[in-house]
């Protein structure tokens, strides 16, 4: 996994932080939900959408295509 790509098993999404940039941490991965960084204008945050699909069943069905397992 690079700094800036999606998590592809649960011990990566489990470090990684959302929507953090300069001095702001961003937020913790919440377990449940896709994995996937939905990305803004300014900053990024994690999606919603419930996970169960995709490299470790940790995306939403939409998100699932755009990530290479």
């Amino acid at each position: 996994m690079t700094l800036y790509g999606n998590p592809t098993t649960p011990e990566e999404a489990k470090k990684k932080r959302y929507g953090s940039f300069g001095w702001f941490r961003g937020g913790d991965y919440c377990e449940g939900h896709c994995a996937f960084e939905v990305r803004g204008d300014w900053t990024g945050w994690q999606c919603e959408h419930n996970s169960g699909h995709g490299p470790g069943g940790l995306y939403c069905k939409q998100h699932a295509k755009k990530v290479k397992p």
